[in-house]
């Protein structure tokens, strides 16, 4: 009787340890498929800022709506839903994916070469006035243009995010 209790105890340990094998297994498995999604959708938003032609990329990815090409509100904007993936609870956006420039946070049409922001490899000469970087707003005569499109998400797998980051230019 008591090797039958000791073989299921042991069989019940070797189950248990299986189990949770299997789920963080299960959860990796999603975390990666989640990854794919969110960084597939961050490329397909690069590209169709390319389609846009390269002086307007700015003011219809910028998160201010008011300088929207055909009027306010016509644009796609900072924001993007990524099918399969959700924006973790309560954040700012209601969408998971975004769209980054060298803005200042309360001045979001308004486009800067001289803040320090390393994720955006500024401060830039990004109107490339002989490397003369300044505080003016280069929303219309940038010839660079640094942009990070992130996608932040939350699921039972757990949260992510994925940055993606390059750099425009006239002939992109």
């Amino acid at each position: 009787m008591l090797e039958l209790m000791v073989a299921i105890a042991a069989l019940s340990v070797g189950l248990l340890g299986f189990t949770q094998a299997l789920v963080t297994a299960m959860r990796a498995q999603r975390m990666s498929h989640e990854q794919g999604l969110a960084l597939e959708a961050a490329r397909r938003q690069v590209e169709l800022m390319k389609t846009v032609g390269f002086s307007n990329v700015f003011r219809q990815f910028n998160g201010h709506r008011g300088d929207d090409l055909l009027g306010p509100g016509t644009a796609p904007g900072a924001q993007f839903a990524v099918s399969g993936l959700q924006a973790p609870r309560g954040s700012v956006p209601a969408l998971p994916g975004e769209v980054l420039f060298p803005v200042l946070e309360d001045q979001p049409g308004i486009l800067r070469e001289d803040l320090a922001r390393p994720e955006f490899g500024t401060p830039l000469d990004l109107d490339l006035d002989n490397g003369v970087i300044d505080s003016t707003d280069h929303a219309s005569d940038y010839r660079v243009l640094p942009v990070v499109v992130r996608v932040r998400w939350s699921s039972m797998a757990g949260s992510g995010e994925v940055r993606l980051a390059t750099m425009l230019g006239a002939g992109s």
